[in-house]
């Protein structure tokens, strides 16, 4: 029988690019997919994270999961934990939260505008904090669970301090997605049961260009950036020191250089 998967990640991690790739890979393989993404299929965050009967109950590939859950008997699943640099998480969750996604009221309204006029570096630092949850709203931050899995330091915490380097973990890089999307392909594929594999690998290797399009834009024009590395040009220096020291331990186990702009 073959042993069910789990895709961890984060918000603001190409956690809907993944959704769709695992989509795609259960399709191919002939698995059943069970993802919050999907339209009522009971999968909420809430559910995964307060009903084991869930992953008794079901088998096939869970996806994407954006906060670790205490899986019973967790050692038995083939487990892929995606995450990108803290500092550009925090980046990203700046412009969803005030600009981005959709929401209870809309963008650059409400208190929306009042985080935004506030500052980025004053949110990505609040986000950080015990003051996390004083944030209204979701927005693509993970805040209507975050109760429950705690704010961005723990919830890197608790991927490193229960998943990372076990055996039956594969961990990959959302920064090697961007840049050599054919090698992380080829890691972030590995469970699915897949005929053809090579062929069928290097075909969606082609697909980069599509998947990953060159974007510009500025504060002003609130458009995200793929590549690495945005919080550099996106927070002042001294919160930047803040946060390597914050997520110093996190960014270290990473294999993240704690640098400055």
């Amino acid at each position: 029988m073959a042993r069910d998967i789990v895709v961890f990640t984060l918000h603001k991690s190409a956690s809907m690019f993944l959704h769709r790739q695992c989509q795609r890979l259960c399709e191919l393989g002939g698995i059943p997919y069970h993802s919050p993404n999907v339209p009522q299929s009971g999968m909420d965050a809430r559910r995964l994270l307060t009903d084991p009967d869930v992953w008794r109950t079901h088998h096939g590939c869970f996806a994407p999961v954006r906060f670790f859950v205490d899986i019973p008997r967790i050692e038995e699943y083939d487990v892929v934990l995606h995450l990108r640099d803290p500092r550009d998480v925090l980046v990203s969750m700046f412009y969803s939260y005030c600009f981005i996604h959709p929401g209870e009221i809309p963008p650059d309204t409400g208190y929306r505008r009042e985080v935004a006029l506030r500052g980025i570096d004053e949110f990505v630092l609040g986000k950080c904090s015990a003051a996390s949850s004083t944030y209204r709203g979701d927005y693509g931050t993970g805040g209507h669970v975050e109760s429950l899995i705690g704010n961005l330091p723990q919830r890197y915490r608790n991927y490193i301090d229960r998943l990372l380097g076990k055996p039956n973990v594969t961990f990959v890089k959302y920064e090697e997605m961007v840049t050599d999307y054919r090698s992380w392909l080829e890691r972030f594929s590995a469970p699915f049961p897949l005929g053809n594999r090579g062929a069928l690998l290097d075909a969606w290797a082609e697909e980069r260009s599509a998947l990953f399009p060159a974007r510009t834009g500025d504060v002003m024009t609130h458009v995200r950036h793929v590549a690495p590395g945005d919080h550099r040009a996106k927070l002042q220096a001294a919160t930047i020191e803040e946060l390597n020291r914050i997520f110093a331990d996190t960014l270290d186990a990473l294999g993240y250089v704690r640098d400055a702009r």
